[in-house]
């Protein structure tokens, strides 16, 4: 029985001596590149060269060749390899590297032939060295009037990989002659800015050209830029109008100038869009303008004047004398009377008279103003009495129905020989132009009637005014609206009032 399994040992070796032998298969290969170093700047493409061997008893099919490193600063290639590779076989190829923005030094790259789970790979090296490279700029504009600052910015920016020193520098010339240069040694970092700003105070008038330049690492660039300096022929208007002084500076076109400096009593303006500047004024007085065009300095006055008004009843007439400050009479000015019965308006003629209906107005407490473009307005109250005979021409020394003892300015030719009184009790003065954009209320009590004015902004109307006023009060009279006493109260409204209308109201106090 010992002898069975000796027996089997020999058949089994007996039978696997008679197969063929197989040998197993293998999947074996390198890849090496051909050179292990290379060198080159930003911007440079690197070829690397390689061959891949077939090392296995099989034929090697989809392999891939590609690189690796590191993850910034490099753009690596990658290759499929669709041709067969027979056993002991080489294939030989190249793959490109580009290099990016990295700084300067060497750097371990990795060529890498993968099929399956098979790969192989070798090391490469890669010398970066330094980039010089850098831009220019000038930043300036392409006119600027005479009289004005000129700042001329210029900038040199480093687009190297690492750091780069030079020289930098500039120069400016004025139709050809130098009036500027400079020139220094820098160093710069990476995307680091050097910047220079030049101001050249009120050039004189000329064509102007800068050059700014660069040198490094044997490199050198140069850039420039032309700007010119001109004085335009300006002319100006500055006068009073409407309770506002009004400058207008214009071109040799006649066109409005925009931007032009303009001082008005030391306070500083510029002209707007149509060359003109508004300055409003309620008090009168002399006015200094100082312009500034393109560096002419021109200096005006400007005379703001106020009217004066002087009366005097003659029977059913108040005779209204109007008068400048040195006692002139100023003729076209219009002059409104508000009374009991309402209103007149008339218009002051060659010696600065107007007459006043007074039974348009009815008698009693009149409120005089007189307005004008050219001036600032004034306005007062005056008492006038029915007149009871017929009364004749007041001599120059009696003034009848007034509270007045100031002789006004002589009429000056028209005839008239009686005196006109100057009125003491100013009501509401200096106010006719004194608000563009808001109303303007005003109280006044004389004796026993008390006085309430409203004027409209002048760009925009009054919706919805209300007044009301504890008081004792008898009677209530008003130009425009409705006013009512009720339980010891004033109460005063106004639908609308148009911009620059005025309206009044009169209470008689009890």
């Amino acid at each position: 029985m010992r002898g069975k399994p000796l027996l089997l040992t020999l058949i089994a070796l007996l039978v696997l001596s008679a197969v063929p032998a197989v040998k197993a298969s293998r999947v074996v290969f390198t890849i090496a590149p051909l050179n292990n170093n290379f060198s080159g700047v930003p911007g440079d493409t690197i070829i690397i060269p390689f061959q891949l061997r077939n090392l296995g008893n099989t034929t090697l099919e989809n392999v891939t060749v590609y690189m690796t490193g590191p993850v910034n600063g490099f753009l690596y290639q990658s290759k499929a390899i669709r041709e067969p590779i027979a056993p002991n076989g080489t294939y030989r190829d190249t793959l490109s590297v580009k290099i990016l923005n990295v700084a300067p030094g060497d750097y371990n790259l990795t060529l890498v032939a993968r099929a399956g789970q098979v790969f192989s790979q070798a090391p490469v090296k890669i010398h970066v060295g330094t980039f010089v490279e850098y831009n220019l700029g000038i930043s300036v504009g392409s006119a600027y009037p005479y009289g004005h600052n000129v700042s001329v910015v210029m900038r040199v920016t480093s687009a190297a990989n690492g750091v780069i020193i030079g020289r930098v520098g500039y120069t400016i010339t004025r139709d050809g002659k130098q009036v500027k240069e400079f020139a220094t040694t820098i160093y710069l970092n990476p995307g680091e800015s050097w910047v220079k700003n030049v101001t050249l105070v009120k050039p004189p008038v000329g064509n102007y050209r800068v050059r700014l330049w660069g040198y490094f690492g044997g490199k050198s660039k140069a850039v420039t830029a032309s700007f010119r300096v001109f004085q335009r022929h300006l002319g100006y208007r500055a006068y009073f109008q409407n309770g506002a002084i009004h400058v207008f500076v214009y071109d040799e076109n006649g066109g409005g100038v925009p931007g032009i400096s303009v001082r008005i009593n030391g306070i500083s303006f510029k002209t707007d869009d149509d060359g003109t500047v508004t300055y409003l004024v309620t008090k009168p007085g002399s006015y200094r303008v100082t312009l500034d065009l393109d560096g002419r300095i021109e200096t005006t006055i400007v005379e703001v004047k106020r009217l004066f008004m002087s009366y005097e009843q003659m029977n059913d007439s108040l005779v209204v004398k109007v008068v400048d400050p040195t006692g002139n009479p100023v003729p076209n000015i219009t002059v409104t009377a508000l009374g009991p019965l309402g209103q007149d308006i008339e218009t002051t003629n060659a010696s600065g008279i107007a007459v006043v209906n007074l039974s348009t107005t009815g008698y009693g407490t009149i409120l005089l103003k007189a307005e004008s473009s050219r001036y600032i307005g004034t306005s007062t109250t005056a008492r006038v009495r029915p007149p009871q005979t017929p009364t004749p021409t007041p001599s120059p020394t009696t003034t009848t129905g007034t509270n007045v003892t100031t002789t006004a300015p002589s009429s000056g030719g028209n005839g008239l020989t009686a005196l006109l009184l100057i009125l003491t009790a100013v009501i509401f003065g200096g106010t006719s132009y004194a608000a563009f954009f808001r109303p303007i209320v005003q109280e006044e009590t004389i004796d026993r009637y008390y006085f309430v004015k409203v004027k409209a902004p002048r760009l925009k109307s009054l919706e919805n005014f209300r007044f009301e006023r504890q008081m004792s009060a008898l009677e209530v009279r008003t130009t425009k609206g409705k006013a009512k006493i009720e339980d010891g109260v004033v109460t005063w409204e106004i639908e609308t009032l148009e911009p620059g209308e005025e309206a009044y109201l009169q209470v008689l106090l009890g």
